[in-house]
């Protein structure tokens, strides 16, 4: 896949979520009222409002990540089987931090310490770490091996794919080493929300999934008021939990 191809698979999605659809209606109406259609500007423009606010609510994002992450609840560690591989899943790393050489990590850094208490367990002899990046930019799975490496993990515990941009490649590009390391039952570590669509493109490919959920989004917290006025990091929570949704539904079609 080109890098014009691979941008714009991420870029068609975002007039979906619900910012992007609230926008697209939003002009939509403009373009309606402009033309003296005034009812329809409004019904229109009601739509793209209401969406927006419900999905903005810490209510409605608390329920849409449920969902997702009902079906993973949080294990320890201790109880978690052995397996013949450990894997990672990228997507903690934002980017190097100017002039450091340090990959900053986002809120899914869970991941990352959940692999590493994995592997110090016993719970599998090697890691995978799988994750690449734009071209000319360090791999996350470089940048996820550098952090494991000042955790304690040794050098020749962990394998790298360095090439995959998202969940299907993942798994696509991770099969190879995993035949390669004779893994069959893989332990795979990934936010609870992703988990489900992460889980069906390595099943598919024929590896038997334990998975080792992380990452929850879900917290309890007392109901309040608050939990039905719109806010920026639930926007954000009800954009990740749909996104994963389109996820599933595009691999079901075309990969199932």
């Amino acid at each position: 896949m080109s890098e014009a191809s691979f941008q714009l698979t991420k870029l068609l999605p975002l007039f979906l979520y619900p910012l992007g659809f609230s926008i697209t209606l939003s002009l939509l109406a403009l373009v309606l009222l402009w033309r003296g259609k005034r009812s329809s500007a409004l019904a229109i423009l009601g739509i793209a409002v209401v969406t927006l606010w419900v999905c903005s609510t810490p209510r409605f994002s608390n329920w849409i990540a449920g969902t997702l992450e009902q079906q993973f609840p949080p294990l320890p560690v201790a109880s978690m089987p052995k397996a013949d591989a450990i894997v990672l899943l990228g997507g903690m790393t934002r980017g190097v931090v100017p002039g450091t050489g340090v990959a900053d990590l986002s809120g899914s850094v869970d991941r990352l310490l959940h692999a590493a208490a994995l592997y110090k367990a016993g719970k599998a002899p090697i890691l995978l770490l799988t994750g690449g990046n734009a071209p000319g930019f360090e791999p996350e799975a470089v940048s996820m091996k550098k952090i494991l490496l000042d955790l304690g993990i040794p050098d020749e515990a962990m394998v790298l794919e360095e090439a995959s941009r998202n969940t299907w490649q993942n798994a696509e590009y991770s099969a190879d080493i995993l035949h390669m390391h004779a893994a069959n039952t893989i332990l795979l570590v990934t936010s609870a929300y992703h988990m489900r669509r992460a889980s069906f493109e390595f099943a598919r490919l024929g590896f038997r999934i334990v998975p080792a959920a992380t990452d929850y989004q879900l917290v309890e917290t007392p109901a309040t008021l608050l939990d039905w006025l719109p806010d920026a990091s639930a926007l954000a929570g009800s954009t990740r939990a749909i996104r994963e949704y389109m996820g599933m539904f595009v691999g079901f079609v075309f990969r199932a």
